[in-house]
């Protein structure tokens, strides 16, 4: 139990030591008047996009159970979603399991297919970050020149790996330590049980990449407000490098990561810092105003049992 309590601690310190930091080092200028400058219609974009995106998270749950004969409904996964964000504003990685518990009160799946099929979800994920980061760099090869490259061999990697992962890769397995190599057996397992289905894993993995896109959407009506219009390549760029904090969830909800990513994206297309670390705290106060808003109704709605095996 101390254990525990000194992870979260130490957890929750890290991430706010990295804002205090960017804080402290960038100095972000005219916070207030970016955030003014949003308006009312920029947040009702923001929330749209945000919320559009866990539509796409839902339709990733949802298709996977229904293959495993389990019926989880759509509003359902929905609400789900919230709560595993907000229990990982408190402890890293924690969310997986409020996850699953929730999955499992809702649809009757046991505990060891779910605990399969959660993998392959985290897979996917990374997968379609790495796909991202891939065509980002690549469409931005020429203004990242020597960078560019690193770019390439890490979000190379992800994909992968990923890959590797999904195919149960022999020489991949025999590197892995015993527990964790039988962790990986088991994903595989899952991944061929879903594929059965046609197309399958192409939806999930397309559901994915549509999340990240529209997440970076966000960051767009954020950046614009503070006067920078970005195009299209320099926003994926910018947002592949934010999303691949996620790969690193060592604090909660990625606190202090993903802002010092979104900085990294952004130095790379030559923003200001002050800029850019502006727009980071901004897109981290609107996720935890949310995060807040919707995670009480979803323990609301999500709060009687629903057993629905099919």
């Amino acid at each position: 139990m101390l254990k525990k309590t000194l992870v979260t601690l130490g957890s929750w310190a890290l991430g706010i030591l990295g804002v205090a930091a960017i804080v402290w080092y960038f100095q972000p200028r005219d916070f207030g008047e970016t955030l003014a400058a949003i308006g009312w219609s920029g947040v009702a974009g923001w929330v749209l996009l945000t919320l559009l995106s866990r539509v796409c998270a839902a339709e990733a749950t949802v298709e996977p159970l229904t293959t495993l004969g389990y019926k989880m409904t759509r509003p359902d996964a929905f609400w789900i979603s919230w709560i595993r964000t907000f229990v990982n504003q408190i402890l890293p990685l924690a969310g997986v399991a409020a996850y699953a518990h929730m999955v499992r009160r809702r649809t009757g799946i046991p505990w060891s297919q779910l605990a399969a099929l959660g993998q392959p979800q985290l897979l996917l994920a990374a997968a379609a970050i790495g796909l991202v980061g891939l065509v980002a760099t690549a469409v931005n090869i020429e203004r990242l020149q020597a960078s560019g490259l690193g770019l390439l061999f890490m979000y190379g990697g992800i994909v992968l790996l990923s890959l590797a992962f999904a195919s149960g890769a022999h020489w991949l397995m025999e590197l892995l330590p015993k527990s964790l190599a039988q962790r990986a057996s088991n994903t595989t397992d899952a991944l061929r049980k879903i594929a059965r289905k046609k197309n399958l894993i192409v939806r999930l993995s397309l559901f994915h990449v549509a999340a990240v896109l529209l997440r970076g959407g966000r960051v767009w009506f954020l950046f614009a407000a503070a006067g920078f219009s970005l195009d299209w390549a320099e926003l994926l760029l910018v947002l592949a490098i934010a999303e691949s904090a996620l790969l690193l969830n060592v604090t909660p909800g990625g606190l202090g990561i993903r802002e010092g990513a979104l900085l990294g994206g952004a130095a790379l297309l030559g923003i200001e810092a002050p800029v850019a670390a502006s727009v980071a705290l901004i897109d981290r106060l609107f996720m935890l105003a949310i995060t807040t808003l919707l995670a009480a109704p979803a323990f609301v709605v999500l709060r009687k049992p629903h057993s629905a095996s099919g």
